[in-house]
């Protein structure tokens, strides 16, 4: 393969990493927007709850994959900039990773974030067992 069509192929590839972040923050979005969504007002409140919560998982899972997709790209592009001497490295370790305060920051993001949707589930189901019409 040629430098040139090297240089295709990556950026080819970096574009479609950016679809997936822009594809990430709509699926954070849609999560969200089913959490602030009110509680289910029709006549079947547990099935309402269950199609939610297959929903809201099925959104975690995808944000999960695309997060591991994208740090994947990241990584081979940032690899293979530091193997080409065109981005420097003192060390042996992907550069940038040496600090983990942004993950940690993330993660406490996560935990508030699921404790709050395990707060708005226990509502939901409080709610319908309360309600059983």
């Amino acid at each position: 393969m040629s430098e040139s069509d090297e240089s295709v192929s990556r950026i080819q590839d970096l574009h479609i990493t950016e679809k997936k972040l822009v594809s990430l923050v709509e699926t954070a979005g849609h999560a969200l927007a089913l959490l602030a969504d009110d509680g289910p007002s029709d006549e079947d409140a547990d099935l309402a709850v269950h199609e939610r919560t297959t929903e809201f998982r099925d959104l975690a899972t995808r944000y999960f994959s695309l997060i591991n997709d994208i740090q994947l790209s990241v990584r081979q592009h940032t690899h293979f900039l530091t193997q080409t001497a065109s981005l420097p490295c003192t060390t042996k370790t992907i550069p940038y990773r040496v600090s983990v305060a942004g993950e940690q920051r993330e993660l406490e993001i996560w935990i508030n974030a699921l404790q709050l949707i395990q707060q708005r589930l226990t509502a939901v189901q409080q709610s319908a067992q309360i309600n059983p019409n």
